[in-house]
Formats: structure tokens, sequence, C-alpha cells
């Protein structure tokens, strides 16, 4: 019997840890649409997102935006790990929104509420839509520009078939 309420009460902290995870990612999507940007965090299948940041636009002298640029920062992990703590000399300056976890990054989405271009890339059509590609190495980058902005997407050490798929997922969500 003792046995069988230590293996609940373990049940029960995975399940809390994974709420409390699931819930910190909704919390985060709640900032990102607070901020006006129609970016919705992908949910990709196999990867699990490590990190969520805000970039705003650069401020002057009096506290006031230059420009109006922003950006949104997503990484993924096949594995995550436990949440690092961060010192704050480097939480300065970051409108952390998630994470960081644990984890090998595999891939990275940066939305950006302007469009990217993708230099020395070529065109290929995923999902009926346009998208720019380039190769670095073990590294794929792949932009696609919507109506809204853009998103950029990097995919470390996967294979083609994964990217097609994983940025078939991006696009549909984010449409």
């Amino acid at each position: 019997m003792k046995k069988l309420g230590m293996l609940f009460c373990a049940c029960l902290l995975l399940l809390a840890g994974c709420q409390s995870s699931a819930n910190g990612l909704a919390r985060a999507q709640e900032k990102i649409e607070q901020s006006n940007l129609t970016f919705k965090i992908p949910k990709l299948n196999g990867y699990e997102a490590t990190y969520v940041q805000h970039v705003s636009p650069p401020m002057d002298e009096k506290g006031n935006a230059i420009g109006d640029k922003q950006e949104i920062l997503v990484a993924y992990t096949n594995h995550k790990g436990k949440l690092v703590k961060l010192a704050d000399e480097q939480k300065a300056n970051k409108d952390i929104l998630y994470g960081p976890y644990q984890g090998e990054t595999f891939i990275t989405i940066t939305y950006s509420s302007f469009e990217s271009d993708l230099d020395d890339s070529q065109d290929i059509v995923i999902d009926g839509e346009q998208v720019q590609r380039a190769a670095a190495g073990d590294r794929e980058l792949l932009v696609f520009n919507g109506r809204e902005g853009s998103i950029t997407m990097e995919y470390n050490k996967l294979d083609e078939a994964a990217i097609t798929g994983l940025t078939e997922q991006v696009i549909k969500e984010n449409k």
C-alpha cells in the first residue's frame, strides 16, 4: 500500500510538471497576442518548446520605441530537460516568455513583424506557399513571408522529410 501511495504521488508530480509547462506556453502565447502580434507558437510533432523570447524595438533615452519591429524567438528540442535558472545579467534586457529548458536545440523559429529575405537562397514551394531555402553545413534555413510578417526556420541536423513536414506545420498554423 505504501508503494502504491508513493507511485500515486510521483504520478501527480509528473502531471503537475507537464501542466505547468503547458500553462507556461499558454501564458507566453497570451503575451504575444497582447503585443498585437498574430504569431502562434507552433506545436511541432516530436519536439517540445524550450524557450520563447519577445524582442521589442529598441528604446530611445526617453523610453520611446524606435520603430515598430518586433520578433518572437522559439527554440525546440526532442527531449526537454529541467528549467535553467538564469543569472540576473543573463535576463537583463530580455523579455523571456518561457523557459529556458535544457535540451539540444534542433529547431529555432523566429517570427518578425516585417518581411525577411534570405541571401543565396533558392525559392521552393511548401504547402502551396513560396519559401526561401538555404543550407549552411548541418543547418537548413527557410523563410516564409506571410501577410503580417515573416517566419525564419532554422533546422539543425534534420533530414529533408522532417524539414518539409515541420515547415508545413509552421505555415499552416501561421497563415
